[in-house]
């Protein structure tokens, strides 16, 4: 024996480290993608849900219905409506709309979701 010490158990060992850390990288790669969807779903049904109030709050004191105006622009915007609320007050010229708005959305891996957003919009006396 020349003094030194050979050993062959660790060769490859950093092909397993590279494939492990590999897989890492890709996992995190997917949870940052499923939490980006799920953030613009969001966003997209607040989007619905805020300018379907908004168009609501519009028509009051105008004589039309005011939900009927926020349905029409949920719709084109994708989603639904799942209730709305018109609150007047005595001279109903003034009031507020209430909605709650629903929209499917698609995952990445996890497949589709009812993604839900509420928001209330009001028209102020003149």
């Amino acid at each position: 024996m020349t003094g030194r010490l050979r050993v062959d158990g660790d060769r490859g060992s950093a092909t397993v480290w590279v494939l492990g850390f590999g897989a890492l990288v890709v996992a995190a790669a997917m949870v940052a993608v499923v939490a980006g969807s799920a953030v613009l779903a969001r966003h997209r049904a607040e989007r619905a849900a805020d300018l379907g109030a908004l168009a609501g709050a519009q028509q009051i004191g105008r004589g039309t219905e005011p939900c009927q105006a926020a349905r029409r622009v949920v719709a084109e915007n994708g989603a639904g409506v799942q209730s709305c609320t018109t609150t007047l007050d005595a001279s109903g010229r003034s009031g507020s709309v209430a909605i709650v708005v629903t929209q499917a959305a698609r995952f990445p891996m996890l497949g589709s979701r009812l993604v839900t957003a509420r928001t209330r919009a009001a028209r102020l006396p003149p």
